[in-house]
This record gives C-alpha cells, structure tokens and sequence, in this order.
C-alpha cells in the first residue's frame, strides 16, 4: 500500500514526572514498515522540551473509516531520544494516523551525571567516569 497522506508527530521531553522539560534532546524519528523505511528525521527539543510538528507519510485517513478494511490505517514510527545528562530512551512502532496530529510525551530519566564510555575495537573494559572522585 502507498501512503498517500499525511500524519504529524510532535515530541514532548520531560523529567521529573513530567514537571520539567528536558531542552537540547536530540530525537531520531525513522519509519518502521516497509512503504515509510526511507524516512529519517532528527531534531532537537526546544527549551519547552517540545520538537517542531513533523509531517510523516501515512496511509489515507479513509481506511480507519471502513471497517473490516484489510489496509492497516495507520503508519509506524520508531523514535529515539538521547541527550546530555539523561539516559537514552527508544520508542518502537509509534503509529500515527493521516491528518491527525500525535504528541508523544517521553519521561527522559537523569544519568546522575554518570557518562559512559562505549568500548572501542581495541578495549574489551568499559569505564564509568563520574564527577565525584569519592564514587570510584
């Protein structure tokens, strides 16, 4: 099936049970079936913890009108989170709906200013480095 229209989805990144927004998130939007695979977005929050609205194609709004329709109505996003001082989050299969706008809220968790140093191909140890000498 050809995704002939449009869907929007905004991201809202907050801590704190939602009672605070988390600015300067970077959020990777991709698509996850096989008419929206090529769809790749990245972008950040604002200091609201809010991203710009983006419009992402989906299939037309008529096939959730029809019932027993054998077309899936909906489209399928995958959305990951990530920023300094927070633990990455990923979203898998967000759907989202033609002309109808989505507002996915994330609780971003606090790392406890604790940074992670992946492994490189030479080193086998993964480190944890922190701001306070005393947690060694």
């Amino acid at each position: 099936m050809k995704y002939e229209s449009q869907g929007f989805l905004q991201i809202g990144a907050y801590t704190a049970g939602g009672a605070l927004p988390t600015p300067n998130i970077t959020v990777k939007i991709t698509g996850s079936d096989e008419e929206n695979g090529g769809i790749n977005y990245s972008i950040l929050t604002d200091r609201n913890g809010l991203t710009d609205t983006i419009a992402l194609p989906t299939p037309s709004a008529s096939y959730s009108l029809a019932p027993g329709s054998p077309e899936q109505p909906y489209a399928k996003y995958n959305v990951e989170a990530s920023g300094t001082g927070f633990y990455p989050k990923s979203i898998y299969d967000v759907i989202v709906f033609g002309g109808v706008k989505s507002i996915l809220p994330l609780e971003m968790i606090p790392d406890g200013g604790i940074q992670r140093n992946v492994n490189s191909p030479s080193s086998s140890n993964s480190s944890i480095i922190t701001e306070n000498e005393d947690l060694q």
